[in-house]
């Protein structure tokens, strides 16, 4: 930059910047995912107590609290459009148990910074547009790890035409997921898939695995996983700093 303002870690990473908008807390709350039928889909849906008023979507992150079966799939839509986004929206899939499913998750609803400072000191920051970037009242998002080394592995008899890339990333039960990196429609997948969804229990453990549905069966996917760059951020929100107002 020629001018402004960059703060780095102790690592060397930028994490505040005039050049770029910096991503914060919005809210959290509980949700459940049910279905009617013990073979059928399940729904979840989550109405936003504030409208994230920004022009790019939300990130929106979870974390599973108690669990009907063992394994958990979904895709998620966010509702709403530029400007006004009003929530989210999940159908899912899971394997096992034989009973109708009933999840109950906690999610985190983060955004792009672009209110002015709420406190009557501190320090905001804007970009060459003059739209705000950073105020020291937001509850900037601390990234904790990444997906970095997929595997494929293709369709097993069992599964018919469903394929799974393994992102192979340790986790523990207080990390929460971005399920919004991932929806039914995907491009990343396009060409020989005809949709895909994100895995984030297996086992009654946390996972982070994409499901994709094949066209067919006699194909493999020409991407692949080498020089994948493809990544699903995983976060801690600890209560005692990002708590709703």
């Amino acid at each position: 930059m020629s001018y402004g303002l960059s703060a780095t870690n102790n690592g060397g990473s930028v994490v505040i910047s005039s050049d770029y908008k910096t991503l914060v807390f919005s809210e959290r709350g509980n949700f459940q995912i049910l279905s009617r039928y013990s073979d059928g889909e399940g729904y979840g849906a989550v109405t936003f107590v504030k409208p994230i008023q920004t022009q790019e979507p939300p990130q929106i992150f979870v974390r599973c609290i108690s669990a009907s079966h063992p394994a958990l799939s979904f895709y998620t839509r966010v509702l709403g459009s530029p400007g006004n986004w009003t929530g989210f929206s999940v159908v899912s899939a899971a394997l096992g148990g034989g009973v109708v499913q009933n999840f109950n998750l906690e999610y985190v609803s983060c955004k792009y910074s672009d209110k002015k400072s709420v406190d009557e000191y501190g320090l905001e920051i804007y970009d060459a547009q003059e739209g705000v970037v950073y105020t020291s009242s937001d509850r900037v998002v601390r990234f904790g790890k990444f997906t970095k080394n997929w595997t494929y592995v293709p369709p097993q008899v069992a599964y018919g035409r469903v394929a799974v890339f393994n992102s192979n990333l340790p986790l523990a039960h207080d990390d929460f997921i971005s399920i919004s990196s991932v929806d039914r429609g995907n491009a990343w997948f396009m060409g020989s898939v005809d949709y895909a969804g994100l895995r984030i229990r297996e086992g009654g453990a946390p996972v982070i695995k994409i499901l994709t549905n094949l066209n067919r069966t006699d194909i493999g996917l020409f991407q692949g996983t080498a020089g994948s760059a493809f990544s699903i951020p995983v976060c801690k929100f600890p209560i005692e700093r990002y708590y709703n107002d």
